[in-house]
């Protein structure tokens, strides 16, 4: 292979590895929220009541109506990871929702993001292809 093409192959490989490992580090942050949780969790379908809004000098984050538990009850909490994902209202959303004390929420994914282990695979992906091209380019 000849040296312009050598080294565009190298800037194309080492740009995809970046983007890679980009994914990757979106993904484990949104798994960070179910850490939150401390528990595995239930999953529901929810969406968004109330987007942030600011009282004063208050901020209060979004809030989120999901049902849960063996009754089906009807919650609308803030979740513990409010700050990671930009929810607006009417947004639907999948919760994982601690199941002997309901109120505690996270929000897994919106309308707008993938599950989180996606991103991980996704940008594994990613980056094994950057390096395989890599390979490539040297052989």
């Amino acid at each position: 292979m000849t040296q312009p093409w050598l080294t565009f192959a190298f800037v194309f490989a080492a740009g995809w590895l970046a983007y890679g490992i980009r994914v990757v580090r979106r993904g484990l942050r949104e798994r960070r929220g179910v850490r939150l949780l401390g528990v595995r969790g239930v999953r529901a379908q929810g969406e968004v009541a109330r987007g942030p809004r600011r009282e004063g000098q208050v901020i209060h984050p979004a809030q989120v109506r999901y049902q849960a538990g063996p009754t089906n009850q009807t919650y609308r909490r803030a979740p513990l990871n409010a700050g990671l994902h930009a929810l607006r209202v009417g947004f639907e959303v999948v919760v994982r929702y601690d199941q002997e004390d309901p109120r505690r929420v996270v929000v897994v994914r919106t309308q707008q993001t993938f599950n989180p282990g996606t991103y991980v695979v996704n940008g594994g992906l990613l980056c094994l292809f950057g390096v395989g091209l890599a390979v490539w380019a040297v052989v």
